[in-house]
């Protein structure tokens, strides 16, 4: 083999290694730190946003099996309008948080059914059906205040 060859052989293991280092960290992307008070969190971000909150249903039909409590939102830029729907589900601890997070993720394939954001001791499910500017809207305002 010659010089060049085993240069060229090297350089591809070391790219192929890096991918592989790229697609573990991806992977393994950290989540928002746990802690209270998401909720409030959320609101505080609708009303950031300059949106409204049209209708909040409690409790809404098991989304995340583990969650502790749990609350639906219609959004909108006004009421009644054209809104979207926030499902956000609270957890006693950061692995079940992280759990269903990767949970939702896994259900809003393609991307543009929905996005999944953990902030604080919650899940943040912006689904993917309704109003896409109060989606974009609103996650923008959600990664600001550290949802990830």
């Amino acid at each position: 083999m010659t010089r060049a060859g085993t240069v060229l052989g090297t350089a591809v293991v070391l790219a192929a290694l890096l991918a592989v280092l790229g697609v573990v960290q991806w992977a393994g992307r950290d989540r928002a730190a746990f802690g209270p008070g998401s909720f409030d969190a959320v609101e505080r971000a609708v009303d950031e946003a300059g949106l409204r909150v049209c209708h909040v249903t409690e409790a809404p039909d098991g989304l995340a099996v583990s969650s502790i409590r749990s609350r639906a939102y219609e959004v909108a830029v006004s009421c009644p309008g054209d809104d979207a729907t926030v499902v956000v589900d609270r957890f006693a601890s950061a692995g079940d948080r992280d759990a269903a997070a990767r949970q939702f993720e896994s259900q809003v394939r393609p991307r543009s059914s929905g996005a999944v954001f953990t902030l604080a001791d919650a899940t943040v499910l912006l689904q993917g059906s309704g109003n896409g500017d109060v989606r974009r809207r609103l996650g923008e305002v959600l990664r600001h205040e550290g949802a990830r």
